[in-house]
């Protein structure tokens, strides 16, 4: 299985929401319930890269073959130590899953092709392409997860999420493929709990 941790690091996320985030990352991947999944699978090992998005994108930790403890601490480690990425202030998915669709078959050939992508904001160049984007990689068979990180008052976001809820955006424009799943993350102090659902959904 290959799998792409694709993060939201554009303007609305500050300096504590990252970190939120970035920990949130950091305790699911360690928990002993993603290594059993890992075990799971046949061959029992995953395929991982994580990846910064905004305006432009960027590899954070690149391609890392995990099959136990020590080589998910390894990206763990290396995951703790990157610098947040310069990549923009903007949101544009389209280009986050188009990028994320070029890492594919690099380091690792074969197996479940899944982008894992969390944000907290709808498109900025509109629905349109990303639709497009989104289909066409369905069709080649690649699975697209959503974690939506859902801002209610009194937190404040800007731009605000669409008002249809962003859950709703995610589930009608950007998630896809085969057994594809949107888990919402409630603010983005419920990060760790919605992405670590979602890591021993999508690769159990």
């Amino acid at each position: 299985m290959q799998l792409i941790l694709a993060a939201d690091v554009s303007g609305s996320v500050n300096a504590t929401r990252y970190r939120t985030q970035q920990d949130g990352y950091l305790e699911a991947l360690g928990d002993s319930r993603v290594r059993h999944v890992i075990g799971e699978l046949d061959p029992p090992v995953l395929a991982v890269t994580f990846i910064a998005w905004a305006r432009e994108q960027a590899i954070m930790v690149p391609w890392t073959r995990v099959h136990d403890a020590r080589t998910m601490d390894l990206f763990r480690d290396q995951l703790k130590t990157a610098e947040r990425p310069r990549v923009g202030i903007n949101t544009l998915i389209s280009r986050a899953l188009l990028f994320c669709d070029g890492q594919f078959d690099r380091e690792f050939v074969g197996g479940r092709k899944v982008i894992d992508v969390s944000g907290d904001g709808d498109d900025n160049q509109g629905i349109a392409g990303l639709r497009l984007v989104r289909d066409a990689l369905v069709d080649k068979g690649v699975v697209i997860n959503g974690l939506p990180i859902i801002v209610k008052p009194p937190e404040y976001i800007f731009p605000p999420q669409p008002p249809e809820g962003l859950d709703v955006y995610y589930r009608r424009h950007v998630v896809g493929g085969e057994g594809h799943v949107t888990i919402e993350s409630i603010g983005f102090n419920n990060f760790k709990q919605a992405i670590l659902q979602k890591l021993v959904f999508e690769i159990g």
